[in-house]
């Protein structure tokens, strides 16, 4: 089947109709329909229904796992495509990345940012989404690279390229009245008191962590997103309970404290599809990403060494 027919069929889905799709692929609407059958033969199952006087596409299940399959094989020939340029021309082309929505614009700040400056030629793609829709990113081709918060779905599919600990911290404006300035930590039970936002990756752990200690914590609300918990620390509305990475820095209006009494084990992981060969500039994201972390747990270890905590 040519790579041409699945392209098609691709644009026919994501146009939402026929008339769409030959607009923006520039064939006519009759050889996109002739298209369509020759794939609906080729497979022998129905791939569209389309229902009378109206103009929307319902796809089928079979039409489902073939928009899937040719969202990945389409993407190999536009990977293949991009590691020949950049053979020929050098680091150019897209970076494609699933990022957690807790860590896009950490990410972005601590890693991309840099790694414009030695690529300029680079531009970038980033999926934000939940465990699933990363996991389902990553396993049809969308994107390359996972940047995960919280354990994948599908484990046996994944190989885990960089993990890097972080902590369960609670986070508080340095105005709001539950903040002791006497102290670094804080335990469960002090945090039971206190109205919390939680983010979504974090809120079965930080429940269950206060079940076995027979308490119960008043959440006053749980965000998808690790901005959107701590905005309600921003506001002295709660106190945010969050992922934090060692080192980070919230801002000047923002105190972090380690939960001293739980056993949560949370990290950041980079992962891509087992067996699945990466672009070069995933390559030499990879490789700059694996500098700077080294670079980074050197300047942690001489910290804690200075400290004398360690």
């Amino acid at each position: 089947m040519e790579l041409e027919s699945y392209r098609n069929f691709l644009a026919i889905i994501e146009a939402g109709s026929f008339t769409g799709a030959a607009e923006c692929v520039h064939v006519a609407q009759p050889a996109l329909s002739k298209q369509l059958k020759t794939l609906e033969n080729f497979f022998g199952a129905k791939l569209i229904i389309t229902t009378r006087g109206s103009r929307q596409l319902i796809l089928t299940e079979a039409g489902r796992i073939l928009y899937q399959k040719a969202k990945y094989i389409c993407s190999l020939e536009d990977l293949a495509r991009n590691e020949i340029d950049n053979i020929i021309g050098g680091a150019v082309g897209t970076l494609r990345i699933s990022a957690a929505n807790s860590r896009s614009s950490l990410f972005i700040s601590t890693s991309l940012k840099d790694f414009c400056q030695l690529y300029p030629k680079v531009t970038y793609e980033i999926y934000e989404g939940g465990i699933a829709e990363q996991a389902q990113q990553l396993l049809n081709g969308i994107t390359e690279l996972g940047i995960l918060s919280v354990p994948i779905t599908h484990e046996d599919s994944f190989e885990v390229l960089f993990q890097r600990r972080e902590e369960l911290s609670a986070v508080f404006h340095k105005e709001a009245v539950w903040l002791d300035n006497t102290t670094s930590d804080i335990t469960l039970k002090e945090l039971s008191e206190m109205p919390l936002s939680v983010s979504a990756g974090c809120c079965d752990l930080l429940k269950k962590c206060c079940a076995e200690n027979a308490l119960s914590p008043q959440i006053l609300s749980v965000s998808t997103t690790r901005n959107t918990a701590l905005q309600w620390a921003y506001e002295k509305t709660a106190v945010a309970v969050v992922p934090i990475e060692p080192g980070e820095f919230l801002g000047s209006d923002l105190v972090t404290k380690r939960i001293s009494d739980t056993t949560i084990d949370l990290f950041k992981t980079v992962v891509k599809v087992k067996d699945r060969p990466l672009s070069v500039i995933a390559q030499n994201f990879l490789k700059f990403y694996s500098q700077k972390r080294n670079s980074q747990q050197v300047c942690d270890l001489k910290k804690l060494l200075s400290s004398g905590n360690l």
